[in-house]
């Protein structure tokens, strides 16, 4: 079992940066994501709003950075290499390592370092609780096996259905937005391509798919979306996601919320490495953890 997986990462690219009336050469820029061994993504966020209530949330955003790596291990491009690819995601306060997750073969090695949350806004824990944690798995590798992953996913094993239900949901809602994306018109200027909608029509395009799964009667909002896709010829090398809604009445007067992704991407001959040393994770000692943490 894949702890990471390039489906959601493609089919995301190729839903929220493909745009009608845009050059051939933006599908061949979200085609180039999986089109090498080796792929790195780095991801950092902003939020903003005159709101004071979102004060801590616009700190907490502004500090955190997301890299993603990917390697193929049996040479291929990514887009073929199967399950034949290792992964790691690195999770960054202020530039500083929190968690560290890597998926090697069949296993998952784990690293924390809590200590820079302690300078997070807003986070509702006791220092002594958080210096206790630190001290008991900071800067350790963890190697979470096989066997304990498969172990854990049986116990919580969907039935077939529900895993069938799930998929056919998913698609007709990447369909539905794909449609959508592609029905709008789209800007292109030095290898940028933009792409600006309205949020009702996001919940007008998903009413129909997700109305009768879930019984929700289609909400009315105020927003809009943009989307945009930069790239180096026919190579992507970075996207970003904005999302403006109408804001809240907590507020004195109408105070908008932004909130917006960014990624760039590149091609990096970089592999993932096996951490030394990593402490093997048994079903007895996630029992002792769960019983600390009570």
């Amino acid at each position: 079992m894949k702890a990471f997986s390039l489906l959601g990462l493609l089919a995301a690219g190729a839903l929220g940066l493909s745009a009608c009336g845009a050059p051939a050469t933006v599908s061949q820029a979200v085609t180039s994501l999986g089109a090498s061994p080796y792929l790195q993504l780095h991801v950092t966020g902003s939020l903003s709003s005159a709101d004071p209530t979102y004060a801590n949330a616009q700190s907490v955003v502004k500090d955190l950075s997301l890299t993603l790596d990917y390697a193929s291990t049996n040479g291929a491009n990514l887009s073929a290499a199967g399950t034949s690819v290792d992964g790691e995601a690195v999770l960054a306060v202020s530039g500083t390592t929190v968690v560290d997750v890597r998926s090697i073969g069949a296993n998952l090695y784990v690293e924390f370092d809590l200590t820079p949350l302690i300078s997070l806004p807003g986070v509702n824990v006791p220092p002594g609780s958080l210096a206790a944690a630190e001290q008991m798995v900071g800067g350790r590798w963890f190697e979470i096996p096989q066997s304990l992953i498969t172990q854990f996913a049986a116990a919580h094993q969907p039935s077939a259905a529900q895993v069938a239900r799930a998929q056919s949901l998913a698609r007709a809602a990447i369909k539905a937005l794909s449609t959508l994306v592609e029905s709008a018109p789209a800007t292109s200027s030095n290898g940028t391509f933009s792409e600006t909608g309205t949020l009702q029509s996001v919940v007008d395009a998903l009413a129909p798919v997700l109305g009768p799964a879930t019984g929700a009667t289609a909400p009315t909002v105020s927003g809009t979306y943009s989307i945009s896709l930069t790239t180096s010829g026919t190579t992507a090398t970075g996207g970003s996601v904005t999302i403006t809604s109408s804001g809240t009445s907590a507020h004195p007067t109408t105070s908008p919320v932004t909130v917006s992704m960014q990624a760039t991407a590149s091609h990096d001959t970089l592999d993932v490495a096996t951490p030394a040393g990593a402490i093997v994770v048994t079903p007895s000692m996630l029992s002792q953890l769960s019983s600390i943490g009570g």
